[in-house]
């Protein structure tokens, strides 16, 4: 069941925002491809890094008074990131000259090691919650059983 934290939804977004206006700010001539978010459950803060893992932007969710609504803010960060990012992509908010396809937006660890990709864009595709390639394997075996026989 997806957990959208009504009191998060809006800050998020603008730190969405807020993360691609410094990017597009601080780079110098380079295209962003990746942003990673970083929930920071101790201090209840929620960073964005850009591909090289320059800070973005930073929301702290103690001065903003977001509270979590089911006790488990790590999914209800994860889940109002996903429906965030969704919404920003209908309106066309990653399609900006310093953005360069594929783009992705993953949740990662401190270790900035991938937890799981929120969504996925390239000039064809869109992926939105879940494994780009779950399915693919299956496809990929049918398609190569076919071309042998």
């Amino acid at each position: 069941m997806k957990m959208i934290n009504q009191s998060l939804e809006p800050v998020l977004r603008l730190a969405v925002e807020r993360g691609l206006q410094n990017y597009e700010h601080i780079r110098d001539g380079g295209f962003l491809n990746d942003i990673y978010l970083f929930y920071d459950e101790d201090n209840q803060l929620i960073t964005l890094f850009d591909d090289m893992e320059r800070e973005l932007f930073t929301l702290d969710l103690n001065f903003e008074h977001v509270v979590s609504e089911t006790g488990d803010m790590q999914q209800e960060v994860r889940d109002t990131a996903k429906y965030v990012i969704g919404e920003m992509e209908l309106v066309d908010a990653f399609h900006q000259e310093f953005i360069a396809k594929p783009f992705t937006v993953s949740m990662v660890d401190s270790d900035f090691i991938i937890l799981e990709e929120l969504i996925f864009i390239d000039d064809e595709t869109m992926k939105l919650d879940g494994n780009l390639m779950a399915g693919w394997n299956k496809e990929l075996d049918e398609f190569l059983k076919n071309l042998m026989n």
